[in-house]
């Protein structure tokens, strides 16, 4: 009698311990492992060096012009680089001459490697674009109108139609850089307006990844954007330097 009891209670307690340690251990099957880290900096020294990383260019205007992005936007370089690790122009660049149209629509992209992106990723560059002196007058300077977009993939393609997300849209509106507010080509410009154009110094702009459900293998762009662009309408050109991507903790 006794030993049955003890058999009987040896057992309850062996499958107590068995049934907590399959709850206990259960958690990682429903768990999703955390996302390694994704951050990385990409200081474009040269475009070769990008390309072999993983970037991609594509230019998608229309009519599509000789233009691509490149070493300094052009040859020589359009302005100095924000930063350079090298001895070559160290930044990229792109123009109007994107299009072959005197008023086409520029679509020029840069599209970053791949990354697993998740909410509150941090994307952090630097901008400003190509001013042209003398511009309407003898004493004004100005870039004719810059614009860029910076966009994500959600599907890892490099396939510009597949960037369905805006993050950013720097100087929607088209607006002029001068540098001096007055009446250009019909136009007035107050000094509250050239503060909204496309910077004509490099500037620091700094965007945060949000709207994704879940984690995903992604992809983001710099688009360089004109509706109207070309050698007769908007635009001049634009670099971009120091590019991070970094992972939210």
């Amino acid at each position: 009698m006794r030993k049955s009891t003890f058999s009987g209670v040896l057992l309850i307690a062996i499958s107590t311990f068995f049934l907590l340690e399959s709850c206990r251990n259960d958690a990682y099957l429903t768990e999703k492992p955390p996302v390694p880290d994704q951050s990385f900096s990409e200081e474009f020294d040269t475009t070769a060096a990008a390309l072999s990383r993983g970037w991609v260019l594509n230019n998608q205007s229309d009519p599509v012009g000789p233009t691509v992005w490149q070493d300094g936007g052009g040859i020589p370089p359009f302005f100095a680089s924000y930063s350079n690790n090298g001895t070559y122009a160290g930044f990229i660049g792109t123009d109007y001459q994107s299009t072959s149209a005197a008023a086409g629509v520029i679509s020029n992209w840069l599209i970053s490697p791949k990354v697993i992106m998740k909410n509150g990723d941090k994307i952090i560059f630097y901008t400003r674009a190509l001013t042209y002196s003398p511009g309407y007058t003898s004493t004004d300077v100005t870039d004719f109108s810059n614009r860029m977009r910076v966009r994500i993939s959600r599907s890892g393609s490099d396939d510009p139609s597949t960037f369905g997300v805006t993050l950013l849209d720097i100087n929607p509106l088209y607006i002029e850089w001068h540098n001096a507010p007055g009446t250009y080509g019909g136009v007035t410009y107050t000094a509250a307006d050239i503060a909204n154009a496309y910077p004509a110094q490099w500037t620091k702009y700094e965007v945060t990844v949000n709207g994704l459900t879940a984690p995903v293998e992604g992809r983001f762009a710099f688009e360089y954007y004109l509706d109207g662009g070309g050698y007769g309408g908007y635009g001049s050109g634009i670099g971009i330097d120091h590019v991070q991507y970094v992972s939210a903790q």
